[in-house]
């Protein structure tokens, strides 16, 4: 059951578009490397690569124990390809995770400027609803909220705020 109407729904399906396909633009333009980055990332960070992981160093020992001592207890070559194997993940994790960190900020940015947006938006038609309630000969009482709400909003004065709360609550 769809509660959407029409309207919102094409509206809202357009906005998916534009964001996917500039995601996806933006993905196109990076550089080779660090999309092989973000595959591999994706694919390490799996439970099929920890059952891998397992069954080999399971083989392995097993191997040494019954069939060939080609590394012996305590399995130094295993050691040094495990090691290896955890200096290019954590690598290649901070790598992806930078990346990741680059996103969310941009989407940050994106959220931030729409938010400051709607607020501009939001306070024009609180002044035009005031003013359609002095036109209506309304009382001032039943407008006093709207007209508090009617003026410009400076971001860094909220931000002061916040930051001055923080600091209270450390």
């Amino acid at each position: 059951m769809n509660n959407v109407n029409d309207h919102i729904a094409q509206v809202t399906e357009q906005n998916i578009e534009n964001l996917l396909c500039t995601e996806e633009e933006r993905r196109r333009k990076t550089p080779r490397l660090y999309r092989w980055v973000s595959t591999i990332t994706r694919n390490f960070g799996t439970v099929g690569f920890l059952l891998g992981n397992a069954v080999f160093f399971a083989a392995w020992i097993a191997a040494n124990e019954f069939v060939a001592a080609f590394d012996p207890f305590p399995y130094t070559l295993l050691l040094l390809g495990v090691s290896l194997e955890a200096i290019f993940l954590s690598i290649l994790i901070l790598i992806s995770q930078n990346l990741d960190a680059e996103e969310n900020e941009r989407r940050h940015h994106l959220d931030l400027q729409m938010n400051l947006l709607t607020e501009r938006e939001i306070t024009a038609l609180m002044r035009l609803v005031v003013k359609m309630a002095e036109r209506a000969g309304l009382e001032e009482n039943l407008t006093s909220e709207a007209r508090s709400f009617a003026h410009e909003t400076d971001p860094a004065a909220v931000l002061s705020q916040i930051v001055k709360a923080e600091r209270r609550h450390q």
